[in-house]
């Protein structure tokens, strides 16, 4: 409630906190650290920090939507996923032309529907029906062999028609229409000149990972995000599971569970920037130092957009969805639209991790087992590690993960057992132990809770100090 109130308050004022030397200091360590970092690390160690900059994009988006908004989820791998298959089948093997018209129509579908969530606020039934029938006139129209402008035409009245009964207006149902239809053609057009071409630059695929998650997450948000605490979290969680099954079964477009896809190309670095980083290194720069820059230039805007976020009118609302829904909803918050807009957001932050992820220097290989449940529990200890609601503690928490991860790798090579078991695959079971600990010893996490035991040291002993000053008095 107390959040609630404050959210009240800040909302009559409306004034935008000024940056202090509190938050513009992180920034300048960060830029300094950002610059010099590439001149001390060895190859191994870059390896580790590009690595790093990708959770730490992970952990930002989900520390958000958890840490902030107070939303639960256990599969945001998914977006992970769907960030670095879009991004990759892109550029590397474009999808084949008798499957271009169902992806097409797919795309439309959930662009139609994300409209319909969005102009007209309709759930449950009306909702089913209203897909049912864009779905069917799409079909009606695609059995008649129609032109766009015919479609779009004949999609239009029958969505107004059909809004009528649903009491959810006219216009609006056909507006959805027109959206679907229109959205299909974009992406057939988009994919058709994709496969002549042979592929599509990696910035492409970026930018298309983004759009394709942000309205997977639209859709999603909008119906699971009525639910609340262990409903939500297995919700996501079975939304992780069936991406990840789609992953390993949908053969022809991301390879399967058997093959995966291989072969992909590195981000390219425009010479303006490569020039510039190479005035920091003072030389030019190798692949790899450039990919760093590049990773951790993604890392510092998102560092940027999530501190203005939170120190926000929509900041706040996030606090006050946390703190009480039902004491937002009192003081005129719209608790629905604030938590699909993070959750979009944090899946598009975690679609740009997936790309980065997918195009790593060196590497250019995923598998579906690389965006399992696993790097869900994985994300969820980072945000815990590090401090939920605390934008920098995303960094630290993504740093000792990766760290964590670094030196079990180097004992399996070993192969040290403990207890009889190998120590090479035992990361879940290091990461849930994490997460238990955390949560019970240090339950605001990694920075601030190490933080609270120095200061309340240091008063301790400044305490003790009065104290056995007076005594000699």
């Amino acid at each position: 409630m107390a959040v609630a109130d404050s959210y009240a308050t800040c909302s009559i004022t409306r004034r935008r906190p000024r940056a202090d030397a509190r938050v513009l200091l992180p920034f300048a360590v960060f830029a300094i650290a950002y610059l010099v970092a590439p001149r001390f690390a060895e190859d191994k160690v870059l390896t580790s920090l590009i690595y790093i900059g990708i959770y730490v994009l992970l952990g930002l988006g989900l520390n958000l939507l958890m840490g902030y908004a107070g939303q639960i989820s256990l599969g945001h791998a998914a977006f992970f996923g769907i960030g670095a298959y879009v991004s990759a089948i892109l550029t590397l093997q474009p999808v084949q032309e008798p499957i271009i018209p169902g992806i097409s129509a797919g795309i439309g579908l959930m662009a139609g529907a994300a409209a319909l969530i969005s102009l007209t606020r309709v759930s449950g039934w009306k909702l089913a029906a209203s897909v049912v029938a864009l779905l069917a006139l799409s079909l009606l129209c695609h059995a008649l062999g129609a032109g766009l402008v015919f479609t779009l035409m004949i999609v239009a009245v029958g969505m107004a028609l059909m809004g009528l009964p649903l009491r959810i207006g006219v216009w609006k149902p056909a507006a959805s229409g027109v959206i679907d239809i229109a959205a299909a053609a974009i992406c057939g057009r988009f994919l058709a000149r994709v496969l002549a071409n042979g592929g599509a630059s990696p910035w492409t695929g970026i930018v298309v990972g983004i759009i394709v998650t942000g309205l997977i997450a639209y859709l999603i948000g909008a119906l699971v995000l009525r639910l609340k605490g262990h409903y939500l979290a297995m919700a996501t969680l079975g939304f992780g599971v069936i991406i990840k099954i789609v992953f390993e079964k949908w053969v022809a477009v991301t390879g399967g569970s058997s093959d995966g896809i291989y072969g992909i190309p590195s981000i390219p670095i425009p010479h303006a920037m490569q020039h510039f980083f190479s005035l920091f290194r003072g030389r030019a720069v190798s692949p790899k130092e450039a990919y760093y820059y590049l990773v951790w230039l993604f890392v510092f805007a998102a560092l940027v957009l999530a501190v203005n976020t939170v120190r926000s009118r929509v900041g706040r609302a996030f606090r006050a969805v946390h703190g009480s829904e039902q004491a937002a909803e009192s003081l005129g918050v719209d608790t629905e639209r604030y938590k699909v807009q993070v959750f979009v957001v944090s899946a598009a932050l975690a679609s740009i991790a997936g790309s980065l992820y997918a195009h790593n220097v060196g590497v250019g290989f995923i598998h579906p087992s690389e965006f399992s449940f696993d790097v869900s529990v994985m994300l969820v200890v980072i945000v815990v590690l590090g401090g939920l609601a605390s934008v920098w503690g995303a960094l630290f928490g993504a740093a000792a993960i990766q760290l964590l991860k670094d030196w079990i790798l180097a004992l399996g090579k070993r192969d040290i057992t403990v207890l009889g078991l190998a120590i090479k695959g035992l990361d879940p079971i290091v990461f849930g132990t994490i997460l238990v600990v955390v949560m019970m010893v240090l339950p605001q996490g990694l920075v601030r809770g190490l933080t609270d035991l120095a200061a309340g040291a240091i008063r301790g002993a400044r305490s003790a100090a009065g104290r056995k000053g007076r005594q000699e008095q």
